[in-house]
């Protein structure tokens, strides 16, 4: 029994890594830039420009087509060193196509509005090792016919600081749809991402990483895994009066 089995296991072992190479991969790079803004003790407000690029149709090029163009405010509450509330009362998404096919490569960007919430909480493990979550909720309006949706994420994770002025991290964050894109759907994609943040001068930081995710777009069936790297730069507003939040 075992002798016949064997080779139907070694078939199936075949077609699982066989689905998984022909599995569809997408490359990118993610540009951030934020203007960050004291109001206060405990409240800041951010500046947020985006622009990501992604592969063109049949390379793996990440620079060589526009992938979405941002614009997003935040107001940060720094409640204490340990809890952050935050609020997007305006973001507009010029979104193109992820391209798979040539159709993708001249179809017209989508716009779309977003209004977000998150709180960021963080607990010391050891000295210089905190576990950290944020949980956040989307509401998110399209220009195209396509309804509105409700989405939730929560990113988890490590960071460790090696030193005040660099630090890194691993983290997994899930995105769901909790309306608007069907029960099909419901799961919207996930990122497990490697940073490193560096504070190059008291005002100037640099956080760059990698992230590989999983997507499951609303007009498919089939996820889209997509290989990410990403850079954010900002530019901290310094307030001489300005002192750091007590615990």
């Amino acid at each position: 029994m075992a002798s016949r089995l064997k080779p139907l296991l070694i078939m199936a072992a075949g077609l699982c890594i066989a689905q998984t190479m022909q599995a569809q991969q997408h490359y990118n790079a993610w540009f951030r830039s934020t203007l960050s803004i004291p109001a206060g003790e405990k409240f800041r407000i951010d500046a947020e420009f985006q622009h990501r690029r992604q592969n063109g149709l049949g390379n793996s090029d990440m620079l060589d087509r526009n992938l979405m163009f941002t614009f997003r405010n935040w107001i940060h509450y720094q409640h204490n060193r340990n809890i952050k509330i935050s609020v997007s009362p305006f973001a507009y998404f010029s979104h193109y196509r992820i391209i798979q096919q040539p159709t993708d490569v001249t179809a017209n960007p989508n716009s779309e509005i977003r209004f977000s919430a998150a709180v960021d909480l963080q607990h010391r493990v050891f000295k210089n090792l905190y576990v950290v979550d944020r949980a956040a909720i989307e509401y998110r309006v399209f220009e195209n016919p396509q309804s509105d949706i409700n989405r939730l994420r929560n990113r988890f994770g490590f960071r460790y600081d090696l030193t005040d002025r660099l630090k890194s991290g691993i983290y997994d964050e899930l995105f769901v749809n909790v309306s608007g894109a069907g029960i099909a759907h419901f799961y919207d994609h996930n990122r497990v991402m490697l940073n490193m943040e560096y504070s190059v001068l008291p005002n100037l930081k640099f956080d760059m990483g990698y992230i590989n995710l999983s997507r499951l777009l609303v007009t498919s069936d089939e996820k889209l895994h997509e290989h990410n790297i990403y850079l954010n730069v900002t530019f901290q507003w310094k307030n001489r009066k300005q002192s750091p939040p007590k615990d």
